[in-house]
């Protein structure tokens, strides 16, 4: 699939990045029977499911993978529904409903104002049937993402299906908008903008609805699929760091970056490689920042925390596309974490 038309690069002035100390933990992999997966679903067996780049959507238990279904594209951010069915953003399908008992696809919406659904990135259910989904880009696909990145494209949006099938789109303009994440209390969604480094707030109830606000700015990274644990932990994905090349050229002249674009993939600057997750409260301030190299893993994009029976502080699970594996670690006690950070700060 051809990307619609070529944003041309615009100046804007990256924030100054956060720069807290951050903590390695042990790391195991668990085999996936493809590469792909881009985010991470716990389900509460304690299975976790993901999707792979073939168009499989796998759960993951303690017998192994199983396959569930194929999108017949590329799933991306998969969320559960209450009946036992699931959401599966599709890069290439739209927003679909999967049965796992069945594996049938269902189309939810394949299409927004007369064009079709493309790049649609994560969601999100209320208790009333309410959806709130996003779309990343109206030009870069899966495979070539980096001229948006770049260029600095906008053209992100914030979309809401309402329980009568009605589809509204309540923000365009969102730089790369990923990750979503719904409030316990259903009163805002918060909305990872990947390329401006942030997260922002939308609320959805009050005096303030339809209004946004700044969740964390000035990230170190690029922020990507995010989840909400049982312990109001907002989880975030941080496949990459920011690149000091990028953010050198994006407040100068237009031209520098054009003649960027003109490059070869393979010449253009490349992230560094690295595991990399953060986990903040609700009022936006650090909790958890996990970061490190590992030789077999790389690029999370995808991360959410399982509360085991008997495991009082929980089980991250990673998932990276560029991998046939999703990662597995244990968070240590509040107490413990805090001196790893002071010994091993990075």
């Amino acid at each position: 699939m051809c990307p619609q038309r070529v944003h041309r690069p615009v100046r804007w002035r990256p924030p100054p990045r956060s720069r807290d100390r951050a903590v390695a933990l042990p790391l195991a992999l668990h085999a996936l029977p493809g590469p792909g997966g881009e985010d991470a679903l716990i389900e509460p067996s304690g299975s976790v499911v993901t999707g792979l780049g073939n168009g499989d959507v796998v759960r993951l238990g303690r017998e192994g993978a199983t396959v569930l279904g194929n999108t017949g594209g590329r799933p991306l951010g998969i969320e559960a529904c209450p009946d036992g069915s699931l959401l599966v953003c599709d890069h290439d399908k739209g927003l679909l409903r999967l049965d796992p008992a069945s594996g049938r696809i269902t189309v939810v919406v394949d299409e927004i104002e007369g064009a079709p659904l493309r790049f649609c990135s994560n969601a999100v259910l209320c208790d009333d049937g309410t959806l709130y989904f996003t779309t990343s880009s109206d030009t870069a696909t899966w495979d070539d993402y980096d001229a948006d990145t770049i260029a600095h494209a906008t053209s992100g949006r914030l979309v809401r299906l309402g329980p009568g099938g009605d589809v509204t789109v309540l923000a365009r303009g969102l730089a790369f908008a990923n990750g979503l994440a719904l409030a316990p209390d259903e009163s805002f969604v918060l909305v990872a903008e990947t390329l401006a480094y942030r997260i922002r707030k939308f609320q959805l109830k009050g005096l303030d609805a339809g209004n946004w606000s700044d969740f964390v700015t000035g990230m170190p990274g690029f922020p990507d699929n995010m989840s909400l644990s049982e312990a109001g932990l907002l989880w975030v994905a941080l496949p990459a760091p920011r690149m000091g090349l990028l953010d050198f050229l994006l407040p100068r002249p237009p031209v520098l970056r054009a003649l960027a674009l003109r490059m070869p993939p393979a010449l253009r600057p490349r992230p560094r490689r690295v595991v990399w997750v953060q986990a903040y409260d609700l009022d936006g301030r650090l909790v958890h920042n996990i970061k490190m190299k590992h030789r077999r893993f790389s690029f999370v994009t995808g991360v959410a925390q399982s509360h085991d029976a008997g495991d009082a502080t929980g089980t991250l699970w990673l998932a990276s596309p560029h991998h046939a594996a999703l990662g597995r670690m244990a968070l240590p006690p509040a107490g413990a974490a805090a001196q790893a950070r002071d010994k091993r700060g990075l």
